[in-house]
């Protein structure tokens, strides 16, 4: 009663705020009653940011080379029966043989000038000063161990007559929205993807409305009728003696895809329901989902959009140890959003974006939880969320595991303080010029414009400042200063040259003038620029 893949229509049919690449899907391969599918992709890129702390007179620059090589493949039979997989390697590998000997990461080589071999480090976030682990400052950009194999999705599918049967770990969802990103293809207007979103998941797919017609005229394809989704997710384990802390899920979604309707073309509505529960921790969590997509002639216009409702206790029963406030069932108000209106013609495309992800200005555990944060690859410009807030939350996040560590801590929500690149605690309009002056050439500039809609602050440093029952004279943004409400002006440029569509080179440049939300307490900010290269290889 449905298609091949009810999660994932073609690919030549993108949401409006996603760039249609790949085209089209990997073509299937016959061999007898076997069918096979696959692709690959390898990209190397250069970085170079100055500087990424923007508060600071030392550890100011970072500049890196990193690469990955991702391979998608599948195997069916008499395409009804299918095993697929995606793995990474070298994912976010650093170039070059770094670290040190006996170390960790172990270099190959005790001396730089020895190097033979490159291994598998990866950027991350260190404390070259173990003397102050609580000390926001004593934390900067530094090596850490990588995978050289990640395994990013691992099931199978079955097209029984009635509908899809798929087990196992894959995409929480297809395409490029605010609360997850299948991380597929190169689908960012700026900037790269990285390992999606993926879930352990049992997923049951139909038509439901095929069944009430008969055989001849029932439509099975994968781009075109109402679908209906469900899905179980097992989130966590944990202790296998015990079930009170499992953290599950169960998805009800709904679906509807028409390719012609009376006023346009390319219609998609959505709408998903998520009820995630734990009972150690109290977690009862309602989550909707919806959008809406569709083409008018040269426009296309859309809106995804996320409500997050419910309650937990598991971030009071931390913070409680450094406030000393009872641990209380928090309340969970979160709203994010994105919309988009685009208007295409073959010699270039204007674009305007507005996105909104609801913060948090209060940080005591009696109030509700309200900071809502975009996927980590749903990419809202280069630098600004990409790297410079990533930055500075990444530092307090780590400042703040260690406080909780050092506390016996039954739980470390604090991790979660670390955007990752996400849009958060943040509204933005962001109007966009495509320009397509050669075959194969494109020339894209963006100016980002970006708010918080509640002041920008640093949830553990303010609890740690707290002085009275009052918090509000106490609050501080990630760098120790006052908390401010403009993010700053972003100005994106990236230039693509495709060749024979399996290669492609792009550059991107960021200048970013900061606003008072990533002021220290001097009022002292510089401006920062981004140049990045990129070659990407695929197929």
């Amino acid at each position: 009663m449905t298609s091949r893949d009810a999660q994932n229509p073609d690919r030549n049919w993108p949401e409006p705020w996603s760039d249609s690449d790949p085209g089209t899907r990997p073509s299937r391969l016959v061999l007898g009653p076997m069918g096979f599918r696959g692709a690959a992709e390898y990209r190397a890129t250069a970085t170079f940011i100055s500087p990424v702390n923007l508060n600071s007179d030392t550890d100011t620059k970072l500049s890196f080379f990193d690469h990955r090589l991702r391979l998608d493949g599948a195997v069916d039979y008499k395409d009804k029966v299918r095993i697929v997989a995606s793995v990474d390697a070298l994912e976010g590998t650093l170039w070059g043989d770094n670290g040190n000997y006996a170390g960790d990461p172990a270099s190959t080589s005790g001396a730089n000038v020895n190097t033979t071999n490159a291994n598998n480090a990866r950027m991350c976030v260190v404390q070259p000063n173990p003397a102050a682990p609580v000390d926001i400052n004593s934390y900067k950009m530094g090596l850490c161990a990588g995978d050289p194999i990640l395994i990013r999705r691992a099931y199978g599918e079955v097209l029984l007559p009635f509908g899809l049967l798929r087990v196992g770990r894959q995409a929480f969802t297809a395409g490029a929205g605010v609360a997850v990103n299948d991380g597929d293809g190169r689908k960012n207007r700026f900037g790269i993807s990285y390992r999606g979103n993926n879930v352990d998941r049992i997923l049951f797919a139909t038509k439901p409305l095929e069944a009430f017609k008969s055989k001849a005229d029932r439509n099975t394809s994968d781009s075109e009728g109402l679908f209906l989704i469900l899905a179980y997710d097992k989130l966590v384990q944990d202790d296998l003696h015990k079930f009170a802390d499992d953290l599950q899920e169960w998805n009800t979604a709904v679906r509807f895809l028409a390719k012609e309707h009376p006023i346009g073309k390319d219609l998609e509505g959505r709408l998903i329901h998520t009820y995630r529960w734990d009972r150690k921790n109290g977690t009862h969590i309602h989550a909707f989902n919806g959008r809406l997509t569709s083409r008018f002639g040269d426009f296309y216009a859309g809106l995804d959009a996320a409500v997050i409702l419910g309650e937990t206790r598991e971030v009071a029963e931390a913070f409680r140890l450094i406030t000393n406030d009872p641990a209380v069932s928090q309340t969970i108000r979160q709203l994010g959003m994105r919309g988009v209106l685009r208007y295409d013609r073959p010699l270039f495309t204007a674009y305007l974006e507005a996105d909104y992800a609801s913060g948090d200005a209060d940080p005591q555990v009696r109030t509700p939880l309200t900071q809502y944060r975009f996927s980590e690859d749903s990419n809202v410009g280069l630098l600004l969320f990409e790297h410079i807030l990533a930055y500075q939350t990444a530092r307090s996040a780590a400042a703040a595991t260690e406080l909780l560590k050092g506390l016996n801590a039954p739980t470390i929500p604090v991790e979660s303080i670390a955007s990752r690149g996400s849009f958060t605690n943040a509204m933005a309009i962001f109007p966009q010029f495509d320009l397509r002056p050669l075959k194969g050439l494109l020339v894209r500039g963006g100016v980002l414009m970006a708010w918080s809609p509640e002041r920008t602050i640093d949830p553990v440093a303010s609890q740690q400042k707290r002085d009275g029952k009052a918090i509000e004279d106490d609050l501080v943004n990630y760098v120790g200063g006052k908390p401010g409400s403009y993010y700053g002006t972003e100005l994106d440029l990236r230039i693509q040259y495709r060749f024979k569509e399996h290669f492609a080179f792009d550059f991107e440049t960021a200048f970013l003038v900061p606003g008072d939300a990533l002021q220290d307490k001097n009022g002292y900010a510089v401006n920062s620029l981004l140049m990045q290269g990129r070659t990407t290889f695929f197929f």
